[in-house]
């Protein structure tokens, strides 16, 4: 029973935290840190280790690196 309590908790866990980065993209350099590629930015993401394993408890530490290039629009008149 605890075992199964457990996964749950790590499942709904990770449901949350990919929730923030819903159409992103993530390139993994390591276990520790990846680099998440979204619309709005670049972000680079260090989790902490729980033996060699990402510790899906502690909050990653996010940092942005990128900004996405704005829209330009351009009203043209006669």
């Amino acid at each position: 029973m605890k075992k199964i309590f457990f996964i749950l908790l790590i499942v709904n866990i990770s449901l949350f935290a990919l929730e923030d980065f819903q159409g992103c993209k993530e390139l993994k350099l390591s276990e520790a840190k990846s680099i998440i590629s979204c619309p709005s930015g670049d972000y680079e993401v260090t989790f902490n280790l729980d033996r060699d394993k990402r510790d899906l408890i502690d909050a990653p530490t996010i940092v942005k690196i990128g900004e996405a290039p704005q829209k330009i629009i351009q009203y043209i008149n006669k």
